[in-house]
């Protein structure tokens, strides 16, 4: 029995090692085996910031700051003075030399309130916040160097900065509930643009004017109390998880209007993987990292390319926190020690940044371009007629690895009238794969030369024209007003036959009734359109 024991301890070791060894890299230099980190604010692949307190507790002088400016090959781990009693609920990096950091403590000490440093760590200055608060800060936000917003506690607290944080302002926040309040930490909060989210205790407040006003969704009563994280790659679409702190029961929901409406995502991956932290990459339109761990479910890290539609689970080791700048640099507190380690391993196998498809009356055109590629294989494009059963028409070649933006393109030919419906299949090197969005384009082959309605019409100030060419030869589009005199010419170049679209920007032009023209060869018609501003 002492010798199953003893292999199965051996096992686990080797295995824990080798799973770390493939996804994770120590951070070693210079970081003491005694502080465990809570919370991290990347700048770059460079530049990474961190909080973290000595363990046990007992042993001063953390809490304090980490920070690296080589990528991780160093770091330098110091205390904040001043905030002996204090806990630091998060860490905001601006830049190399600039972070903020939010101290919530749990007695009426002074130490609670808004630190800043502007020379790396080196001293730090509290701002003019929270003077009359209880608890102190929770979590903060910054739109940009000088705006940012942060909610605290007593019954939801929250001040806004326009400069710096040489000032911070007191805004409204709805009426808090009786038993409400913040939850510390920067899983608790999330923004884009001038919008800004965080979970209370109980709801879900948003802003979208960088936290001046506020509104709260309702009340929720089963899921409460316990590490909620959220996440947005836009002004819309976003991802909320949140856990029962006495059932340890979770969920995952996802919403595309800004947070006014959730629905659940049901994924085998997302209900075994107890949320701790939900980060948006950066750079990226709909990629996801969700890491957990909790002993009520797995451990791991998982990635969606699609917001949440579908998942892959990359590892199962788990961080309680996760930092990542970009697609190839991140850092994570891994299990069971909590220290610092940066992720080494694959991530994307493609970005994909756009994918159009256009008709020119001989063919359909396909476009699509990536951000970055690991391990790309190829692409197998594939068409439908009713957008439902694809098949593979043609293959183009990946660019295997590389971080560069990478164009392609191919060709439909042989078609015959009708709607079309494309998708790319795209298969990395071990043969998995995913698919991109699905794109439609109507297809007509033109015999002869056509000049289309602009759309939409009535316009401002923006408007599309599209015309027909029999054959190829040199085109003109001009605009004309209601006297006769020609105000700009759209199109005065030669161009192949087929289909043909260009947009009409009349931004400096007054509204009324103007007619544009197409001249190709010794064909000419015209029709009329309305600017209303």
């Amino acid at each position: 029995m002492k010798r199953l024991l003893f292999l199965f301890v051996v096992l686990f070791t080797l295995f824990y090692s080798y799973a770390v060894a493939q996804n994770w890299q120590m951070q070693n230099s210079n970081f003491p085996v005694d502080v465990r980190v809570t919370n991290f604010s990347p700048v770059n692949n460079l530049v990474c910031w961190a909080t973290g307190y000595k363990t046990p507790s007992n042993t001063i002088p953390y809490p304090g700051y980490i920070r690296t400016t080589d990528g991780g090959n160093t770091w330098v781990c110091d205390s904040i003075p001043g905030i002996p009693d204090g806990y630091i609920s998060q860490i905001v990096a601006i830049d190399a030399d600039t972070a903020y950091v939010a101290v919530y403590v749990l007695t009426s000490s002074n130490s609670k309130g808004i630190y800043k440093t502007t020379d790396g760590g080196t001293t730090w200055t509290k701002q003019e916040a929270y003077s009359a608060a209880f608890y102190g800060p929770g979590c903060i936000h910054f739109f940009d160097a000088s705006n940012g917003v942060v909610i605290g506690d007593p019954l939801l607290e929250s001040y806004t900065t326009t400069n710096g944080g040489i000032t911070w302002n007191q805004v409204s926040l709805p009426q808090a509930l009786v038993d409400e309040y913040t939850w510390v930490g920067g899983t608790s909060i999330a923004g884009y643009g001038n919008s800004v989210w965080f979970r209370s205790s109980h709801r879900i407040f948003r802003s979208t004017d960088r936290g001046n006003t506020w509104t709260a969704s309702p009340y929720d009563p089963q899921y409460y109390f316990w590490w909620p994280c959220i996440a947005f790659q836009d002004e819309n679409t976003g991802i909320y998880s949140r856990e029962n702190w006495n059932t340890l029961a979770h969920i995952y929901q996802k919403t595309t209007d800004g947070g006014v409406t959730w629905t659940v995502l049901s994924n085998t991956i997302l209900d075994n993987l107890a949320p701790n932290c939900i980060r948006h990459i950066p750079g990226t339109t709909a990629t996801y990292l969700v890491s957990g761990g909790e002993p009520a479910g797995w451990r791991g890290l998982a990635v969606t390319y699609d917001a949440g539609e579908t998942w892959n689970l990359i590892d199962n080791i788990g961080c309680l926190s996760i930092g990542f700048s970009n697609i190839g640099t991140g850092w994570g507190d891994l299990y069971p020690t909590y220290q610092v380690h940066k992720y080494v391993g694959p991530l994307l196998p493609v970005e994909l940044t756009s994918f159009t498809a256009t008709s020119n009356g001989k063919e359909v055109i396909l476009n699509w371009s990536t951000a970055t590629e690991i391990n790309n294989q190829l692409f197998e494009v594939q068409r439908s007629f009713e957008g439902n059963d694809f098949a593979t028409i043609g293959f183009v070649n990946g660019k295997g690895t590389t971080t560069e933006r990478q164009d392609y393109s191919y060709s439909d030919k042989n078609l015959t009238d009708g709607k079309y419906f494309y998708r790319l299949k795209q298969i990395d090197y071990l043969g998995r794969y995913e698919y991109s969005d699905i794109v439609a384009v109507d297809y007509r082959a033109f015999k002869d030369y056509l000049l289309e309605q602009n759309y939409p019409n009535p316009f401002n100030p923006t408007t599309t024209i599209g015309f027909g060419i029999k054959e190829k030869s040199f085109v003109k589009v001009v605009i004309i007003n209601n006297i006769g005199e020609e105000v700009a010419v759209v199109v005065n170049e030669e161009m192949e036959s087929g289909f043909h679209s260009v947009e009409f920007n009349a931004v400096n032009l007054p509204s009324g009734v103007y007619f544009y023209q197409l001249r190709a060869g010794e064909f000419t018609s015209m029709k009329k359109m309305i600017l209303l501003k």
